[in-house]
């Protein structure tokens, strides 16, 4: 490990998430069109906002499945629809890469040592990360933007925070939770003023193409495609629950589970006393970019990203891991990052990786460390100060 990373220095880290993102693009476009819908199905949908006509429904001749985000996220694609898909597909896994990039930079610089401890976090991520960019999925847009709007929130910079935490409620709404913790610095109605007026600016975005009537509509589609998406593969504690214990797969099971976990989550929130304590907010932070993922009935591989920065951001805070602490950090990355890769065989993967949801299953595992761990903090609280920006 230290050999690693006396090698991969921090821009020499950088640059080689830049290099590999974009072969990744570059993968799936001389692999052909069905390995790059997923990035069709984010660049197309402006084409019929261009026309006029409903986003949702299947288009086959744009893209294959059903658009299941926003009509304000179509819109944002609009100069992505515009480009070769080549060219296209290489600048959206750019994008993702630097907004990725940009929220461990700045989430990890008040650290003791931010540049180990940035380097440390993206070695831990890279893995997953790059399963998003080979499957051209948002979600290291989305994880990037939530430790951007929470780095920009400690700071009391609230219009920023809010423009981030916004920005992921029209792609993948669940990120907007991260918002939350809001409750741990000062500034709360400025705060929630910016969230309102942002909610509000990105919500009629589309106007300057459709009419209001119309718009109205497709919200009301995109409202229904949610309630009535398909499952995912959950890869996550639902999936475990039902290939280990036999669970049936109903949605009043996965309520309940959900409630468990939700309020599992909440009750740290409880320790008032140690909202102010940066140890304290660094392990939430972490424990809530797991459960958002480990308790999620839609999680899937591509997903795991968010849980996996989770796992970096609670692996930097430790100051001297435990060998508990280093085998859960091994567990991640072989059965959790390594699992769905060809160093292990395709039999062991559909036979033993996938039916038993075995990706989940060391996120669970820290996600339960970080939950006694902060249980377990004593109150000797050491209140948090706003910083300034730092390159």
């Amino acid at each position: 490990m230290q050999r690693l990373l006396r090698f991969l220095t921090l821009p020499r880290l950088l640059g080689f998430y830049i290099v590999l993102f974009i072969a990744a693009a570059l993968q799936n476009y001389l692999l052909g069109f069905g390995n790059y819908n997923n990035y069709l199905m984010f660049a197309k949908p402006f084409h019929n906002l261009l026309l006029d006509k409903s986003i949702y429904g299947y288009h086959p001749n744009l893209y294959f499945d059903n658009y299941k985000y926003s009509p304000t996220f179509a819109w944002l694609m609009g100069p992505f629809y515009y480009l070769p898909n080549l060219l296209g597909m290489i600048l959206w896994n750019v994008l993702n890469t630097v907004v990725l990039l940009a929220g461990v930079w700045f989430y990890l610089s008040d650290e003791k040592d931010p540049a180990r401890q940035r380097q440390v976090a993206l070695l831990i991520i890279i893995l997953e990360a790059l399963i998003t960019a080979q499957n051209l999925q948002s979600n290291n847009l989305i994880v990037g933007s939530i430790l951007l709007g929470l780095y920009f929130l400690r700071n009391e910079k609230v219009w920023q925070a809010a423009f981030f935490f916004v920005l992921c409620l029209f792609i993948k709404f669940y990120g907007v939770a991260a918002a939350g913790f809001f409750l741990f610095y000062p500034k709360k109605p400025q705060f929630i003023l910016a969230m309102i007026v942002w909610t509000a600016l990105f919500a009629i975005a589309p106007l300057t193409m459709i009419p209001p009537d119309h718009l109205a509509s497709e919200y009301q589609e995109w409202f229904a495609v949610i309630v009535e998406s398909k499952l995912g593969l959950q890869v996550s504690v639902m999936g475990i629950a039902q290939a280990w214990f036999g669970m049936p797969k109903t949605d009043a099971n996965y309520r309940v589970i959900e409630a468990i976990g939700a309020t599992l989550f909440l009750l740290p929130f409880l320790r008032f006393s140690l909202w102010q304590d940066r140890l304290f907010q660094r392990r939430m932070v972490a424990y809530f970019l797991l459960f958002m993922i480990v308790f999620n009935k839609m999680a899937e591989s591509p997903t795991y990203v968010m849980a996996v920065t989770g796992v970096a951001l609670w692996w930097v805070t430790l100051d001297k891991p435990t060998r508990l602490d280093q085998i859960l950090l091994t567990l991640v990355v072989v059965f959790t990052s390594l699992s769905p890769t060809d160093i292990f065989p395709a039999i062991i993967q559909r036979e033993f990786f996938q039916p038993y949801n075995i990706k989940a299953l060391p996120c669970l595992l820290v996600w339960a460390r970080v939950q006694y761990q902060i249980w377990t903090q004593p109150n000797t609280a050491t209140p948090t100060t706003p910083l300034q920006l730092v390159s």
